[in-house]
């Protein structure tokens, strides 16, 4: 990426402050601790500091310019004034955006966004140089570092596109404007702000607002929510799912230890014999998405299903692996309701000859939902057969709760969980690890591996 200041300036709506409008600024940031020569610094105000304290620091680091959003003492470097930082590196990021012509997949949903995203990009890797959000930065400021990272060579790019809070969707609809959009689900993520999940849908559509005339929305046919779209969608909508009503869907599912053998049936009448090497039923739902939406991008059909046999789940999400007898299931990144329910399913399919345990953290960001969530998904792993149970966090004891079992603890910290499972496991066990991100269940991960090692 080269921009110079004086198109900075301009895409921003801001007004160069001081410096040479013909800088080149290679690169953005909002971490004063990665800037160096060529980036240019973008200080957010966030709730507990204000990184304009930094804008010293990050020129004697070389930084070859920054945003502000008040006046500040004059230097040599370029200093462009705006109104806001994080919307001055949006709107920049729409204009470089704009100096491109490829096909762009939008992402979006409660749950899954990361696992579709990497899966419909494989699928498109058999025909296309793609671009493809690097892990989750799916955020107001993760979107536009995507896009800057688009460069003359890509021939296509799919980028992952989160919110939290009402508004955030349509702003980086506008940076991304993408020509093909995937919903994958509508479930109760972030329903602390969004209240309903109707509402979470209304502000997931807006991933909608900027597709072309021949756009198509790729939506989960299995949400009760999204089929509807077909009726009131302004663009053409497709279903993927198991449903018999779905555009794209799933016949003869054989679960394998590592993934799901399945035939693939397209409305317009294709027949595919398909293997997705990750576990559960949401998998498989994403290789219809991917298929339909490489289809839709021309990617012959051979090639598509070659590409999907050959994806790897990436770190922390559903990871299946053996180590001394064990099979553990590292979901560690994040968790929702949803995805733990689908989680629970995949422990239930994976092969074990012993018990089957679940080390289940806290889910964040679920307001008033908090407590119906978290014991719903403890009893949800009692009806589904669950062996074991090991709650940590304030919130897991409603999930203790739920399970309704001596079988099912409590432990205040990862430390005292992975100390409870030294004692339980045996060889033949399958153990899952989930929890929010901010639960760090990471850490029980390591530990079994660091004991399985030793």
């Amino acid at each position: 990426m080269r921009l110079k200041i004086s198109e900075i300036v301009k895409a921003a709506g801001g007004k160069l402050l001081c410096g040479d409008g013909n800088t080149v600024v290679t690169a953005f940031s909002t971490d004063s601790r990665t800037v160096k020569t060529g980036v240019m610094f973008v200080p957010i105000r966030g709730e507990k500091t204000d990184a304009h304290v930094y804008i010293d620091s990050v020129f004697e680091n070389g930084a070859a310019a920054t945003f502000t959003d008040h006046e500040i003492p004059l230097r040599e470097q370029p200093v462009v004034l705006v109104n806001d930082c994080r919307a001055a590196l949006q709107k920049t990021a729409a204009y470089y955006r704009s100096q491109f012509e490829l096909p762009i997949v939008g992402v979006t949903g409660s749950v899954g966004k990361t696992t579709a995203k990497e899966m419909i990009a494989q699928a498109l890797t058999a025909r296309f140089n793609v671009l493809k959000t690097a892990g989750n930065q799916n955020s107001q400021v993760g979107v536009p570092q995507t896009v800057f990272g688009l460069k003359k060579e890509h021939t296509a790019a799919v980028v992952e596109m989160g919110v939290s809070m009402p508004g955030e969707m349509a702003r980086i609809a506008a940076v991304v404007k993408p020509t093909f959009a995937v919903i994958t689900n509508i479930g109760v993520s972030h329903i602390e702000y969004m209240k309903t999940r109707e509402n979470i849908l209304a502000e997931k559509l807006h991933i909608a607002d900027y597709l072309p005339e021949d756009g198509i929305l790729f939506v989960n046919g299995d949400d009760d929510l999204l089929p509807a779209l077909k009726d009131s969608c302004r663009r053409k909508v497709v279903t993927f799912g198991l449903g018999p009503l779905c555009d794209w869907r799933a016949t003869g599912l054989n679960e394998a230890d590592k993934g799901t053998f399945f035939t693939c049936v397209s409305r317009s009448g294709e027949k595919l014999e398909m293997f997705v090497p990750a576990a559960g039923l949401h998998n498989v739902r994403n290789a219809l998405c991917s298929m339909a939406v490489a289809r839709s991008l021309g990617v012959p059909a051979e090639e598509a299903v070659r590409a999907i046999a050959a994806y790897k789940a990436p770190a922390m999400r559903q990871q299946v692996f053996e180590l001394n007898g064990l099979v553990i299931i590292d979901d560690s990144y994040n968790a929702s309701p949803d995805s733990m329910r689908s989680a629970l399913d995949v422990l239930m399919t994976v092969r074990a000859s012993g018990q089957r345990v679940a080390v289940l953290a806290d889910m964040l960001e679920l307001g008033e939902y908090a407590r119906q969530g978290h014991w719903e998904v403890g009893r949800y792993a009692r009806e589904k057969g669950v062996d074991r149970l090991l709650g940590i966090g304030p919130l897991s004891k409603d999930i203790v709760a739920g399970y309704g079992s001596e079988k099912a603890e409590w432990f205040a910290s990862n430390q005292e969980a992975a100390a409870r499972l030294r004692e339980l496991l045996q060889a033949g066990d399958a153990v899952l690890v989930k929890g929010s991100r901010g639960m760090k269940t990471d850490e029980i991960v390591s530990a079994l591996k660091a004991e399985t090692s030793e």
